[in-house]
């Protein structure tokens, strides 16, 4: 007798390749990035450097780190092509399909995109730089009409705040979203790097790789969910509502927005805890509406932690994720968006350290349960 195949739905518990880039480690409830603890780095380093670190295997130094922070400096400008096809958009798209767009446009523009070539880096690179300049003159030129000036001075991080407000963020406010952008930058084999890895495999351009990944990451089972963890938030309101609304969700049997997680089942994820801190420190910071918004998210964690925690239901980066982008002032259909603008290092990083590998093409297998030897009938004689 012929033993049918294991089917892994999900792929769960299958290992597509090796990789020195990012560590979940379960036994210990940790991260790493290249062996560095992501708690630190999120707390203490900058986009630039981790980004170094992610694609490059070792922590820049100041001559590298300098080099690199101009490289990426330097390719934040827009091809005037492709600020005409911005102005040409219709407000109201989702940002992250703007920018989904926008880097299938740019492929367009690169004569020699058409499949893996010797500068798939550079121009790797150069996405990196260029993609908070879309999202960011997207912003302007549906709310006030302006095209924003990228400017070379500033940090990478400080320059999408600088293009996307019109003002140079704070000391606070830079800090949070260099531990926004740290955080969200590379978490392993998700379902988009993986998306990136296997659209790689069959050895096409960057630029396609890089859409096939944002096509993955605004479903609202992956990066979209940091735009609906906000939703549940300013749904509950007040952190009194906050256990009804949970007790109401498990009866109906319907998810929690910002809650679950397809790898931490046994405890909270581990960035939890400080995007937790810093999301307080924020509302603090800004009082009002902001510290109540910040209590209801705690409120419904409790809530969570009590009724749905025996399952293995606990906070996600999501629920904090999105109300720090709110309490930094951006619109919460920014929200995908800005998850992307970081996790294209780590898309990057995997589709780099794939192809050094070799890269074989990924083809999986399926179980075929359908009928067999049926015989045709010709569309007169069909009933």
């Amino acid at each position: 007798m012929v033993q049918e195949p294991e089917i892994r739905w999900g792929l769960d518990g299958v290992y597509i390749k090796e990789s020195g880039i990012c560590l979940i480690d379960l036994d210990n409830a940790k991260i790493y990035y290249r062996g560095y603890e992501l708690s630190e780095l999120a707390l203490k380093s900058t986009f630039e450097e981790t980004a170094y670190l992610v694609l490059r295997g070792k922590l820049p130094s100041k001559a590298e780190l300098s080099e690199f922070s101009n490289e990426l400096a330097m390719n934040r400008e827009l091809p005037k092509e492709l600020l005409t096809f911005l102005k040409g958009l219709p407000s109201g798209l989702r940002p992250i399909d703007v920018l989904r767009l926008s880097i299938d446009y740019l492929g367009t523009l690169d004569r020699d995109a058409v499949a893996k070539g010797p500068n798939e880096e550079g121009k790797a690179i150069r996405l990196i730089a260029m993609s908070p300049t879309i999202v960011a003159t997207y912003r302007r030129l549906t709310t006030d009409g302006s095209v924003p000036r990228p400017r070379h001075d500033l940090s990478h991080v400080a320059n999408y705040f600088y293009m996307f407000f019109g003002r140079e963020p704070s000391d606070e406010e830079l800090r949070a979203l260099e531990t926004m952008f740290i955080t969200y930058m590379e978490h392993g084999m998700n379902n988009s790097s993986f998306t990136a890895v296997t659209v790689a495999s069959t050895l096409t351009d960057i630029y396609s790789v890089i859409v096939a990944a944002l096509s993955s990451l605004k479903g609202p089972l992956h990066g979209g969910a940091n735009f609906e963890a906000l939703r549940t938030i300013l749904e509950v309101g007040d952190p009194s509502r906050a256990e009804e609304y949970v007790i109401d969700k498990v009866r109906r049997g319907e998810k929690i927005i910002g809650f679950g997680h397809r790898v931490y089942k046994r405890f909270t994820d581990p960035r939890v805890s400080y995007l937790r801190e810093l999301a307080y420190r924020l509302a603090v910071s800004k009082g009002g509406k902001y510290l109540r918004l910040y209590e209801t998210a705690r409120a419904l964690e409790d809530a969570v932690e009590k009724h749905l925690g025996h399952k293995g239901v606990h906070a996600n980066t999501d629920l904090y994720a999105s109300l720090i982008y709110y309490t930094l002032g951006f619109p919460m259909e920014y929200n995908p968006a800005n998850f992307a603008l970081a996790r294209i290092v780590g898309w990057v990083a995997h589709v780099l350290e794939y192809w050094v590998m070799g890269g074989k093409l990924i083809r999986p297998m399926e179980r075929y349960v359908g009928p067999r030897d049926l015989k045709y009938v010709p569309i007169n004689e069909r009933e």
